[in-house]
């Protein structure tokens, strides 16, 4: 069998092994110079002044929520079609998700939508910037005022993407970030707040230890926080990523575009939209959906991809439908998710592939698909 093309692989050099050494032998492993340069940077990226480092992205979501002061009784509401965390960080708040539905050609949560279920203990709205693709925040900012409601922007996946009006992360009240090791700025675990407010940094920072922040000798009285501090060795990656990041994105740019050309004739797969106009896409993995007739083979080709030692996932399985999730959620209409779920999955893409890869991969996908089950 040829080797092995793994769904994210995130890269590294002699760089992260020289500032891995250097927090070792500076002996300061947490809440240090490293933390506080990473979160610098992280803010100056999103365009924000202020940036909190934490343990991973759904509990950079779930600080947010709580900074904010969400918590029993509140309702957020959060795209159906999304990874699990933002919907698992609005329950450690003590508040109710409410799912709402994806724009079709976007994936992006639909403002329509939104509006549709505002109801009287709603005091949230998280965005997803799903796949690395800006969402739509303006349209989401008009609803938000118009309801008089919070924004807490669920960047995790989308580190270095932009729309028109400039970075991700730049729109809310707060926008948050992940570096897990399929994500664009890639550490292995950790997660970015970062905001303009400065008693909203306070209150983050007092939240992810333990209720009090050593930095200024203040606490917090009406929540219990966590022990949820991003490591300086997490810290010291996260530069070092940063600074490769633009070169990163191009690289996955450049398959995102092969993977284009390979397969943009093919009517069995309907593939991701490209960017819009004045619009960058952080592109983390490659999602496509399978045509409507072939729905039913969907999971049997991620199985042979997979037996062909190429990594493939759903990504994702509508939350409502989630062992623990169905039917704890109000939620609105979900045409879309409901569509986009049984045919969509995701293949290869990081910067480390080559075109050959990329010919591998969509080789696969059209000998196996008619023969899957």
């Amino acid at each position: 069998m040829q080797a092995e093309i793994p769904l994210a692989c995130p890269e590294y050099d002699e760089a992260e092994a020289e500032a891995l050494l250097a927090v070792l032998r500076s002996r300061r492993w947490s809440v240090g110079p490293a933390l506080r340069q990473f979160e610098d940077g992280m803010a100056a990226l999103a365009g924000r002044a202020h940036g909190v480092g934490v343990s991973s992205g759904t509990m950079a979501l779930q600080i947010a929520l709580e900074a904010l002061g969400i918590g029993p009784g509140d309702e957020v509401i959060v795209p159906a079609y999304t990874f699990v965390g933002p919907v698992n960080a609005i329950l450690g708040a003590g508040a109710h998700p409410v799912l709402v539905d994806v724009d079709p050609v976007t994936l992006n949560i639909d403002p329509d939508s939104v509006d549709a279920v505002v109801g009287p203990n709603t005091r949230a709205i998280m965005p997803v910037h799903l796949f690395g693709r800006p969402a739509p925040m303006p349209a989401l900012q008009v609803i938000a005022e118009g309801h008089r409601l919070r924004v807490v922007d669920d960047a995790c996946e989308a580190a270095g993407a932009r729309d028109e009006s400039g970075p991700v992360g730049r729109h809310g009240d707060i926008a948050c970030f992940a570096f897990y090791p399929n994500k664009p700025v890639s550490v292995g675990e950790g997660g970015m707040l970062v905001m303009d407010d400065p008693d909203l940094v306070l209150r983050a920072r007092q939240l992810r230890n333990q209720g009090n922040d050593p930095l200024s000798g203040t606490a917090i009285v009406d929540r219990p926080g966590h022990s949820a501090r991003l490591s300086e060795w997490h810290a010291a990656l996260g530069m070092v990523q940063l600074k490769r990041l633009e070169a990163s994105m191009a690289r996955r740019e450049r398959v995102a575009a092969l993977y284009r050309e390979r397969l943009q004739d093919d009517e069995r797969f309907e593939l991701p939209a490209p960017a819009a106009a004045n619009q960058r896409i952080a592109w983390f993995t490659w999602p496509l959906r399978l045509a409507p007739r072939l729905a039913d083979r969907r999971d049997g080709l991620i199985r042979a991809l997979r037996a062909e030692g190429i990594g493939c996932n759903t990504y994702f399985t509508p939350v409502h439908h989630l062992p623990f999730h169905r039917g704890r959620h109000r939620h609105g209409a979900l045409t879309v998710t409901e569509n986009v779920g049984r045919r969509c999955l995701a293949v290869p893409l990081h910067s480390a592939m080559g075109e050959d890869e990329v010919d591998r991969v969509c080789g696969l996908l059209r000998e196996l698909v008619e023969c899957a089950s």
